[in-house]
């Protein structure tokens, strides 16, 4: 009997691991030719984002040749959006208030939704674009 449940719980955690990774990507789109890479994915790690708290979740796109990297900061509490990286710039993207800024050959935008942070990571601003939505 105790197995039984144990085997409930965790189809039931699995579950809700998958909504959790379903709810944080709801606002990301995959440009064509672009796969999630199921193999890079990483859901529900516990971590930090501008010193606080975080539920992190980690979506990996690639084509094969490029790769995006969406990752996004489930934060409980304020965290301050500005930037002192150089570069940085207050930016809007497809409606979406965030910081854009380029750093090591790739372009960077994060911006907030709800309590969500969401950085994507691309080769260049039209990739990003493209991915939010």
């Amino acid at each position: 009997m105790n197995k039984k449940i144990l085997l409930i719980s965790l189809v039931l955690v699995a579950f809700a691991m998958s909504l959790a990774f379903v709810s944080a990507m709801a606002d990301i789109n995959a440009p064509d030719g672009y796969k999630i890479n199921e193999e890079l994915t990483v859901t529900n790690q516990t971590g930090e984002f501008q010193g606080k708290e975080a539920i992190i979740t980690v979506a990996v796109m690639d084509n094969g040749k490029d790769n995006i990297t969406v990752t996004t900061f489930a934060v409980n509490g304020d965290v301050n959006m500005s930037s002192s990286e150089p570069g940085a710039q207050n930016k809007t993207i497809n409606g979406k208030d965030g910081i854009y800024m380029e750093k090591d050959g790739l372009a960077i935008f994060l911006y907030k939704v709800g309590k969500q942070f969401v950085n994507v990571d691309a080769p260049n601003e039209k990739l990003i674009e493209k991915v939010v939505v």
